[in-house]
């Protein structure tokens, strides 16, 4: 199954978090200065995501502060099951985008059901259900067996990764995707203390224009990838020959990450080129990375065919990392 390629769809690329908090529960900021924050670093939308409470544009009188454009607010919200709720005891938190009003809490149910409750009324309050942070939440793949109609997972939260180191579900996505289930990987701030946990991760997203209605339009259909730092520009995919081109910021690693013992990395460097990578060339023909501390803009990864499902993941020289969606998902 081919999933959407954000970089062949219509549109402008805009960068934002879908995650973030208020003093509505517990943020540092009021909506207000929270979204002239985020205007401020040039961010283009972001979803406000109060615990318990569906925070939006009704909360926000400001969203243009001499910057070209003014932050699109996206109602949100943030509910969580009830304590002991998963396989290792701790609870899920699941992110709410776009829903039209609040959810009740509700304290029976534990594990996959009291989950699969949270995420069902946030589809009927015509939200994407997005569960947060789920390495800091300990959740396994045993925490997702049954559970449907969510949207996908946070692969970084900022604030879980400079809080205790939590926050890049890498991992846990790959296990994932490796048993079939088609989930997409959001990156987000999680913001609290704007400052410490702000503007350090988020998702470009593809959309045909500014609204929160194409920006959540643009996330539903898959069409945008995550970051906490560096920039992707372009991937292109041709089935035919099982060979994935990409271009993007100076990285030192560019990996194929795919199921198993399979897919393909080129790294910065003398010996960096696996057997199924290539690297561009200069105008001059010498090959990309080789000289000592020069860096990757793009390289050509071959697949061998036999992938059940194959991402995009680029590392620039500060270790930070940017994810594409998968290429492709084969069924389970």
């Amino acid at each position: 199954m081919n999933l959407a390629n954000p970089f062949n769809a219509p549109g402008e690329w805009l960068r934002g978090t879908l995650h973030a908090h208020t003093t509505v529960s517990d943020g540092a900021m009021s909506p207000n200065h929270l979204i002239a924050h985020y205007a401020y670093a040039g961010w283009d939308f972001v979803a406000l995501t109060d615990h318990w409470h569906a925070t939006g544009p009704a909360e926000v009188t400001v969203t243009n502060t001499g910057t070209p454009h003014p932050v699109t607010v996206i109602r949100g919200i943030e509910v969580n099951t009830e304590d002991a709720s998963t396989a290792t005891g701790s609870t899920y938190h699941i992110t709410g985008l776009g829903v039209d009003g609040p959810i009740a809490r509700r304290t029976e149910g534990t594990g996959v059901p009291a989950a699969q409750w949270y995420a069902d009324a946030i589809r009927e309050r015509g939200g994407l259900a997005v569960i947060a942070h789920p390495y800091w939440s300990g959740l396994t793949l045993r925490d997702f067996e049954g559970l449907h109609g969510y949207l996908g997972i946070e692969v970084y939260n900022a604030d879980t990764d400079v809080h205790i180191g939590r926050g890049d579900a890498s991992l846990l996505w790959d296990d994932l995707l490796t048993h079939g289930h088609n989930v997409l990987g959001i990156g987000v701030d999680d913001c609290h203390r704007p400052g410490y946990d702000s503007v350090r991760g988020w998702t470009v997203v593809r959309a045909t224009d500014r609204s929160a209605e194409a920006i959540l339009s643009a996330v539903r259909a898959g069409n945008f990838y995550a970051s906490a730092g560096p920039e992707i520009i372009n991937v292109q995919w041709d089935p035919g020959s099982n060979v994935i081109h990409v271009e993007c910021s100076p990285v030192r690693s560019i990996t194929a990450v795919a199921d198993g013992m399979k897919g393909a990395r080129l790294n910065a460097g003398r010996f960096g080129a696996s057997l199924g990578a290539r690297r561009l060339r200069s105008a001059s023909g010498r090959p990309e990375g080789v000289l000592e501390g020069e860096l990757l803009t793009g390289a050509e990864l071959h697949l061998t065919g036999r992938e059940r499902y194959v991402r995009i993941q680029v590392e620039d020289a500060n270790g930070h990392r940017a994810w594409t969606n998968p290429l492709f998902i084969a069924r389970a």
